[in-house]
């Protein structure tokens, strides 16, 4: 087998014969269908014994796919089985047990054709059926969780909710379903040999899920109607919920001082993240459910989020994850911060290996690699043996050199501001300065990451740079960064997309006559507002779903949310009061300030848009029009804000695309 290493070294062996190959054929950059074609190998699964590895593949067959399970033993002492799934749309792939698997999928259709899905507002909406099967090793007493209770199949379309895979007990898993006698969700204890299931627990209503410890639930979260979620939890032995905070839902991650990481070994203590006054990025806390007091910091970094923690079947932590351009761990054990050292070099440091699954004794790993130019690879890593195998190319028709580079671009803001970009570069680019396109984020307390990103590679592939700023307001670079955006939408965080611009052409990399500006979300009302900011600098301007009237955007927010909600308070932070700041929030909407924008616009949103409504692309295109401008504007029928189908995302990169061409 030739590694990745000694592919490597081949290659720098014979310069001039990979010269001379490109030469004679450079590779044609990627489709949008080829980008945004499923991957064949959809997930990976460690035994926890470590013995086995489980894939989860599609295999094509004329016309159709089918799915299947290929098991493989680590040590190569028998020949990999497969287990045949069907045609089906398969999702993941998990061990119950050393000699049970679970695989989850989706069925669009019934066994005579007809397609699933519900009547809305006139016209039918398809929607799949999400079960979980479980099969032995060798493909044997395959069945269908719940299949005992024809009437929870019949009547509910996802019953694919594992709450807890309960690693003391392997013949049981917990599960979330509907109970629609009692009009409530129900926690289930499922035995997966047999199927069959009993009550643990009822839930009410609006119950969205269970957090467990040991098979316990221990924190429930319930939302009501106004999208509110109250997180309750409480102790062993205790019967009642006690409230502990309330979120929208969307926003849960958003909670600068509860976000739940995982249970402890210490009945009824969990781990949460959290900022306090006074620092300034995420630390994981312990927080005990009995005197519902947060205890002593576990984890932290000095100006970076944890944004993850991993923790083992036993709930020790192991590891917690931020991110600086690339994820990086922090271990409890320094053996194993050892390994994964070693690991990253053998990637050339320019990867994101992510800890996907580990067997009990961790000792092997499944490692999940990605980068600017892998859209992901799934490795086995075995301590013992420092050896990294790979197990499953995730998208093998989009090989490197096929896409688009991307690079860290660190920079000053006119104010000093330490900022980051990241630009991409499309293959087989010339000489000389090139179009570009600029990419600001959604959010806006995201951030853009040293990472493959399919939209970057889309509009690579059309020749262009792409340019991806972290703006102050970005989330994840630490509190004081996020808190600098706050009420400055219209005039700092614009200003550090604008630097991060200039910086680029001031590189001889962008040709400042040729750049155009795309965003959603956030990014939308970005690309935007730069346009009223700069109308000689952008030639060419969509915004996917953004908000265009900031006013406006409060108002709704205000009346479906309620002035006492979490989610008005949080945005009165972030956007600015409509009591206080309203001449801010006037100069700062690109719908009120529409006159004074030279480039032509685009715009694009979900009719069922339930986060940025579509009226607010409406108000800009009226604006627009109303200034004598015009636009384009584009509904994108039966969509959401996010969650959109692969044909959507042909039509929204492919529209804007053409749109922008047209102009650099």
């Amino acid at each position: 087998m030739i590694t990745r290493r000694i592919a490597l070294a081949a290659g720098a062996a014979l310069p001039w014969l990979a010269t001379t190959a490109a030469l004679a054929a450079a590779p044609p950059p990627p489709t949008v269908e080829e980008l945004l074609r499923g991957a064949s190998v959809l997930d990976a699964a460690l035994s926890p014994d470590g013995e086995r590895v489980a894939i989860l593949r599609k295999l094509a067959e004329g016309k159709k796919e089918k799915a299947i399970v290929v098991l493989t033993r680590v040590d190569g002492s028998a020949a990999p089985v497969r287990v045949v799934i069907g045609e089906h749309d398969v999702k993941t792939v998990e061990w119950a047990s050393n000699d049970r698997l679970l695989v989850t999928l989706s069925m669009w259709k019934s066994a005579s054709g007809e397609p699933y899905g519900f009547n809305f507002y006139g016209f039918f909406l398809p929607y799949p059926l999400r079960r979980i099967i479980a099969v032995g090793l060798d493909g044997s007493n395959p069945l269908m969780l719940f299949a005992d209770q024809a009437k929870v199949l019949k009547s509910q379309f996802d019953v694919s909710r594992v709450v807890d895979y309960m690693w003391d007990d392997p013949q049981h898993i917990l599960m979330q379903i509907w109970d629609g006698r009692r009009e409530a969700w129900s926690l289930q204890k499922v035995d997966v040999h047999t199927g069959q299931a009993e009550q643990v627990e009822l839930g009410v209503t609006t119950t969205d899920f269970w957090m467990t410890q040991r098979g316990v639930p221990m924190m429930r979260f319930d939302s009501t109607t106004r999208g509110t979620v109250s997180i309750q939890g409480r102790a062993p032995g205790e019967t009642a919920w006690k409230l502990i905070r309330k979120a929208r839902r969307d926003e849960l991650n958003k909670l600068p001082d509860f976000d739940v990481a995982g249970p402890t070994p210490t009945p009824g203590v969990f781990l949460v993240s959290q900022v306090r006054e006074g620092e300034d990025a995420r630390v994981l806390r312990t927080f005990d459910l009995a005197t519902m007091q947060f205890g002593g910091v576990v984890a932290q970094h000095p100006s970076r989020d944890i944004e993850l923690a991993l923790i083992d079947e036993d709930l020790k932590l192991l590891a917690t994850a931020y991110r600086e351009d690339r994820i990086e761990y922090q271990f409890v054990d320094p053996k194993l911060a050892a390994h994964l050292r070693g690991v990253n070099s053998y990637f050339g440091n320019t990867c994101n290996v992510q800890l996907y699954d580990m067997n009990l004794a961790h000792t092997r790993f499944i490692l999940n690699v990605t980068g600017p130019k892998d859209p992901g690879a799934f490795y086995l890593y075995d301590t013992g043996k420092r050896a990294v195998e790979a197990i499953g190319e995730r998208f093998p028709w989009l090989p490197p050199e096929r896409l688009a580079g991307m690079e860290a671009l660190k920079l000053k803001a006119r104010d000093a501001a330490a900022l980051t970009a990241y630009l991409s570069t499309p293959i087989n680019a010339g000489p000389g300065p090139l179009p570009m396109l600029v990419m600001p984020h959604g959010g806006p307390e995201l951030r853009d990451k040293y990472d493959y990103d399919f939209m970057a590679q889309a509009f690579a592939a059309q020749g262009w740079l792409v340019l991806q700023p972290n703006f102050r307001g970005s989330g994840g670079l630490g509190r004081a960064f996020a808190d600098a955006g706050r009420k400055r939408w219209g005039d700092l965080m614009q200003e550090d997309v604008e630097d991060a611009v200039a910086h680029v052409v001031g590189l001889g990399r962008a040709d400042p006559k040729r750049i155009a500006i795309l965003g959603a979300s956030y990014g939308g009302y970005s690309a935007m507002m730069s346009a009223v900011r700069k109308p000689d600098l952008y030639k060419a301007v969509v915004s996917i779903a953004g908000v265009s009237d900031l006013p406006a955007m409060m108002a709704t927010t205000r009346r479906e949310d309620g002035a006492d909600s979490v989610s008005y308070a949080y945005w009165l932070k972030t956007i600015g009061d409509p009591r206080t700041d309203q001449e801010m929030l006037i100069r700062s909407s690109p719908a009120r300030r529409a006159a004074e924008i030279k480039a032509p616009l685009l715009l694009m949103h979900g009719t069922e848009d339930s986060t940025v409504p579509p009226s607010q692309s409406k108000i800009m295109a009226d604006a627009m029009f109303a200034a004598g401008r015009g636009c384009e504007h584009l509904l994108l029928k039966g969509e959401d804000h996010s969650g959109w189908q692969d044909s959507t995302w042909t039509t929204v990169v492919t529209q804007a695309s053409k749109f922008i061409a047209k102009f650099i």
